[in-house]
């Protein structure tokens, strides 16, 4: 038998995700061995000996450059005669906005605002680049083969902007990601200081926008915590209309689209979108159901009340496309079908999805057919002929695809800044990627997914999961920041990361029906090449091995840098008052510790101020134990484990339950015994009677003598969260 996993281990590949379960021994041949983890625990102890948590650096630009979006420079999308400028794509590590031509040759590069993940180009040629870490949107010219800083617009109250497009008026359309806003903007002058004057407006959009779209009369929004595609008509001047908005909604979140408009002015579109399976995620299995990656076709009829219908639902992990971070719609060229092009974050293959015109309208059921291509693709462009470019942030290249089954890796310059490990970049293959769970099956609930399925970009994807534990739901925590905040997960059933990294494996691969203890070959997933993990030959990574760089990976993910404290070096007055309030109210819960299970790491209050506004934002604000605060049902029947607070605004909705959907809401639910100031005594609060000192989030008894948080405490509060 152990000859039999060999053999198979040796030609397959690995796939995702698992949380909060118990580690199991690996068992081979069907005799238990010795602990094959103690390794892994004294590698885990040595690391964390050596480790100084005060200055770990943020992930921001730890995992090499990361191109991460294309745009044509020719805003009508007309192929570049070679050599010239043909795409923009801005590098989300390192600060910059490059140019390159039609073969992915770098023309020109210039600093962009901070994390720049996006890039829109105007009627006029003019070409702007926003920043999740900035609220300045940068504008460029292209001059030849240059690309030449042109100006700025500073965007008051915003801490970043995580994506930007532009209109045929001129206008622009950024996406406040924190505040869940759609700023719509109309430049004007451009000041000495190289400041441009700008008309603006702002609305409320959804939870999470993160990618923007506009069309000859459409503008559309992906809010990914709402799991919700926002269709918005807009007028003549550009602006998005009140009224008539139409949305798709999914149960799971929706990563990608495009779209084509029908019938001009007034009229509607077909829209093709990249998710999650539109399904509640099932663990009654004992693993992951319901999480299959999907391919949606959409048509969406104008009118008052617009009207949204299914076309088509697609299982695209069939074929190999995971986590689709790009699809691209075209019309069929001499019919009334279309073309879907879908490819994955987290597969190795490219699928073609032909829907073709029937009496009916267009086929649900396409023709399909796929080609490899390496996993990590978060953004393509057309370059016309069939070529297709590719932004790949997993190998930090970019991707020329001239239709003819070539594909040619094209790697970012990088500078000698990528320090990484090959360890480290096996561990970012395995958690982004397939490299789990080979065996998995997209059949009915089980599924192929990564972790990335559940956690975009290692964060959340503000679902509400059930756990398959009688009524117990719970909302999808970070991965980022494990490494000094275990005991892990809402249980805190995993003890260490290297409880984690095994669980993971078993878990992922669970109704597999094959043994997660397995070793894998460079053979056995050519792509491994491109990360250039394969220097070691045929030679199998042995199941150690991999766990290893699982948790070295994870030990690197550390929390992305808090816009909210970039270049400052002081609270102002009502930050500061949050943090008095928050130390006598909340500290004895969410400590302000390095090391969520030393105490002894707690930081005095006189160096919170330092530490909130250093880029690495360090402190974990939370501790191993246990607490029953009224948030039910309890996930463990000493209730949960309180939870990081470190980037609280990454983490919607709030609370275990996901009963929270906003900060204020979670303040103005609190209530507490009133000590005289400084919280003291027992926070274990029930249901039934508040404890001397008690603290409840949520469903605090009637009649007990608690008392709420006044308004200014809420308003404080809220200010030194966002810090966090």
């Amino acid at each position: 038998m152990a000859a039999v996993r060999l053999a198979l281990a040796l030609s397959l590949g690995l796939a995702a995700v698992a949380c909060d379960g118990r580690p199991a021994p690996p068992v081979h041949g069907g005799a238990p061995d010795p602990d094959p983890l103690e390794p892994l625990r004294r590698f885990e102890a040595a690391r964390r000996a050596e480790a100084d948590f005060s200055r770990a650096p943020g992930s921001n630009r730890l995992f090499g450059a990361d191109p991460i979006a294309l745009r044509p420079v020719d805003p009508l999308g007309r192929p570049a005669a070679p050599g010239a400028p043909a795409l923009l794509s801005p590098l989300r590590g390192r600060d910059a906005l490059v140019l390159l031509d039609a073969s992915l040759r770098e023309l020109s590069r210039a600093p962009a605002p901070a994390s720049p993940t996006g890039v829109a180009v105007t009627p006029t040629g003019e070409v702007f680049a926003s920043g999740e870490a900035s609220p300045s949107l940068f504008r460029y010219a292209v001059r030849g083969a240059s690309l030449e800083p042109a100006g700025r617009i500073d965007l008051a109250g915003l801490h970043g902007v995580r994506d930007v497009a532009a209109g045929p008026e001129g206008l622009l359309y950024a996406l406040d990601e924190r505040a869940g806003t759609l700023v719509t903007l109309r430049p004007g002058p451009t000041g000495a200081d190289g400041r441009i004057e700008v008309e603006r407006w702002d609305e409320p959009i959804g939870a999470g926008p993160f990618r923007v779209v506009r069309l000859a009369h459409h503008l559309i929004v992906d809010c990914l915590l709402d799991q919700t595609l926002v269709v918005l008509p807009v007028g003549a001047d550009g602006r998005p209309l009140p009224g008539g908005a139409a949305r798709v909604r999914h149960d799971g979140p929706i990563w990608s689209f495009d779209a084509l408009e029908t019938g001009g002015a007034g009229g509607g579109l077909l829209l093709a979108a990249g998710g999650v399976e539109d399904h509640p995620l099932d663990r009654a299995g004992g693993s992951f159901g319901y999480i299959d990656s999907f391919v949606f076709l959409y048509r969406v009829a104008a009118g008052a009340r617009p009207e949204v219908t299914r076309l088509s639902a697609v299982n695209v992990s069939e074929l190999g496309v995971l986590t689709p971070k790009a699809v691209a719609l075209s019309a069929i060229p001499g019919s009334s079908g279309v073309r879907v092009i879908a490819t994955g974050y987290g597969g190795d293959r490219r699928a073609e999805l032909l829907f073709r015109a029937t009496d009916a309208g267009l086929a649900s059921a396409p023709e399909v057919s796929t080609r490899p291509l390496s996993p990590g693709v978060a953004a393509m462009a057309a370059l016309g002929g069939g070529a297709f470019a590719y932004a790949n942030p997993l190998l930090d290249a970019w991707l020329l695809d001239a239709g003819d089954g070539a594909v040619v890796k094209q790697p970012v310059r990088d500078g000698g800044e990528d320090a990484r490990s090959d360890e480290i970049r096996l561990g970012e293959a395995l958690f982004f990627t397939s490299l789990m769970a080979p065996w998995n099956k997209a059949d009915g609930p089980l599924s192929r997914f990564t972790c990335e399925t559940c956690h975009f970009e290692g964060y959340v994807d503000g679902r509400t999961h059930h756990t398959g534990r009688g009524d117990v739901r719970a909302t999808t925590k970070p991965l980022l920041g494990l490494f000094n905040n275990r005991p892990h997960f809402s249980r805190a059933l995993d003890p260490d990361l290297t409880a984690v990294a095994d669980n993971e494996f078993r878990v992922a691969g669970a109704l597999s029906g094959h043994d997660p203890w397995f070793s894998i070959s460079s053979e056995a997933a050519p792509w491994l090449a491109d990360l250039g993990l394969a220097d070691a030959g045929r030679a199998a990574r042995p199941p150690e091995a991999l766990r290893r760089a699982l948790m070295s990976f994870l030990m690197a993910f550390s929390h992305r840098v808090n816009p909210a404290v970039l270049g400052r070096t002081s609270f102002t007055p009502i930050e500061r008052d949050g943090a008095r309030v928050f130390r006598d109210r909340c500290a004895r819960c969410h400590a302000p510790v390095l090391r969520s299970d030393d105490p002894g790491s707690a930081a005095p209050f006189e160096r919170w101020e330092a530490l909130v506004l250093a880029p690495e934002g360090p402190i974990v604000w939370g501790r191993a134990g246990y607490e029953k605060t009224g948030v039910v049902p309890y996930v463990h029947e000493d209730g949960a484990r309180v939870p990081s607070l470190r980037r609280l605004y990454k983490k919607r909705p709030y609370f275990t339950n996901g009963s929270a959907k906003t900060l204020r809401d979670v303040l103005e639910r609190a209530r507490f015994e009133d000590t005289g100031g400084r919280a003291a005594g027992d926070h274990r609060g029930t249901a039934a009677a508040a404890a001397p000192g008690a603290f409840f989030h949520d469903g605090a008894p009637e009649g007990e003598g608690l008392v709420a948080l006044d308004a200014g405490a809420i308003e404080a509060l809220l200010a030194f969260l966002d810090l966090l």
